[in-house]
């Protein structure tokens, strides 16, 4: 009898209130399949992410390559630009060689056209001492590489420039500003305030493509107006100047 109540001690009875809980056979069976298909599922996506993240690395190497391949054809380009220059020279040594052999494979160099023999010399406008003088000469000094300048007029008498920065050295961070100078055809200067101010300051390694807005004062005319571009290191060094049209 001891052992019995010692026992009843040991293993408590339980006598509270009990539920039950039915579910239809079609829901017991789908919950199976579920935690067994689960196993299955979770590998699956595992596995897709994988495929994905394989894809993305194939897309980033690309786009390292094209960059590059972009980079050497721009640089081809220039440099056979400079060549055709070169060809179009009267005074240059091998010069007549050179052109049999394009003619030969296809090539040909157009000459420049000569102006009319009625048009008036100093039909373009007046720049002062605009880049090309030799009081104030264009500058290009290879720190940084400016090109697809363009200039547009808007309406209310705003300017919108544009122009593609490149660093030639992609090992080093570049840093600096653009400022620009608006010339009208009558040869007035205005410099011209960005909006916002900070939108000429730059910080690349290898490529930016800046976009600036600027309002003109009303006494300034856009008509036949030029712009000269000025862009200056960290430390305010000239690194390239150049002047450009307004578009309109």
């Amino acid at each position: 009898m001891r052992y019995r109540e010692q026992l009843g001690i040991i293993l408590m009875r339980d006598n509270g209130p009990r539920r039950s809980f039915r579910l239809r056979r079609s829901l017991f069976f789908a919950l199976v399949v579920f935690f067994a298909c689960m196993p299955f599922l979770c590998a699956a996506l595992a596995w897709q992410c994988w495929h994905l993240w394989q894809e993305n690395a194939s897309l980033r190497a690309n786009m390292q390559r094209f960059e590059m391949d972009c980079q050497t054809a721009q640089a081809t380009a220039e440099r056979l630009q400079n060549f055709e220059e070169l060809l179009r020279e009267e005074g240059v040594q091998g010069r007549e060689l050179l052109l049999r052999r394009l003619a030969r494979a296809g090539v040909g160099v157009q000459p420049e056209a000569a102006p009319p023999a009625d048009a008036p010399r100093d039909a373009a406008p007046a720049l002062g001492d605009g880049p090309g003088h030799e009081e104030f000469p264009e500058v290009d000094t290879g720190a940084i590489k400016v090109s697809n300048v363009q200039a547009r007029a808007l309406r209310g008498n705003g300017l919108r420039i544009g122009l593609d920065l490149r660093n030639p050295d992609s090992q080093k961070l570049l840093a600096g500003s653009v400022s620009a100078t608006l010339v009208t055809a009558s040869g007035q200067k205005c410099p011209l305030a960005f909006d916002p101010e900070d939108v000429g300051n730059f910080r690349i390694s290898r490529f930016k493509r800046a976009v600036m807005v600027a309002r003109v004062p009303e006494q300034y005319s856009l008509v036949n107006a030029q712009v000269i571009l000025e862009v200056r290191e960290q430390d305010a060094d000239l690194i390239f100047r150049n002047i450009f049209a307004v578009e309109r």
